[in-house]
């Protein structure tokens, strides 16, 4: 059809994501971050900044890729004057964090255990995780996915938050002759009231 303009096409591999990221506990507590702007700050080579994050502890290496997961649960709306639904509304949103650490570190392995009761001893010398007994509320963390972009210049990253989770999947791990151990992590957000609504559990966002 003449005077017709065309539609430009979003091709844009500097968008098609590959390669490994770093999962961080930023702090015990949760951390709130900004609801307008709630980016991590990091340093100049990704990690999150040690006098931002205090408290920032590594999760060491994975078995694999990182698993970040947002799944909404709708309802639909019908009325009998028509076949199919006319609407639809949320119910429920989890957002999930998962991998399959790689390091059977106990000062590492109670960042997803917070039911557990870490300590260590210098001698005779060993690091341990107790269990059974602790009642009461569990203090949530901050937990993000640092990952640099694919192809593009150095300091540019995709990055996952989620501002207030729990590890809760404990500890299944096999030991033996043919195959690493792992453990698997998965933390869970909690809604936090207090901040605005559309950014109370997380966030996704890339580096520009």
């Amino acid at each position: 059809m003449a005077g017709t303009t065309p539609t430009p096409k979003n091709y844009d591999i500097t968008h098609i994501q590959q390669g490994p990221g770093d999962l961080w506990i930023l702090g015990a507590g949760g951390i709130i971050l900004d609801s307008a702007t709630p980016q991590v700050v990091q340093a100049a080579d990704g990690t999150p900044d040690s006098n931002t994050y205090a408290s920032a502890v590594h999760l060491g290496t994975t078995t694999g890729s990182m698993t970040i997961v947002a799944t909404p649960k709708m309802e639909d709306i019908k009325v009998d004057q028509a076949d199919g639904p006319v609407a639809r509304y949320l119910t429920e949103l989890e957002m999930s964090i998962e991998a399959d650490l790689a390091q059977l570190d106990p000062a590492i392995l109670q960042e997803g255990v917070p039911f557990a009761t870490y300590s260590t001893v210098a001698s005779p010398g060993y690091k341990q995780l107790a269990f059974g007994g602790l009642g009461g509320l569990i203090p949530p963390v901050c937990v993000c996915v640092i990952a640099q972009k694919r192809g593009v210049a150095a300091g540019k990253y995709v990055v996952s938050v989620l501002f207030n989770a729990h590890g809760t999947v404990g500890i299944s791990t096999a030991i033996g002759r043919s195959k690493a151990a792992s453990v698997k992590a998965q933390f869970k957000a909690i809604t936090d009231l207090t901040r605005t609504a559309g950014r109370q559990m997380g966030v996704i966002y890339e580096t520009l």
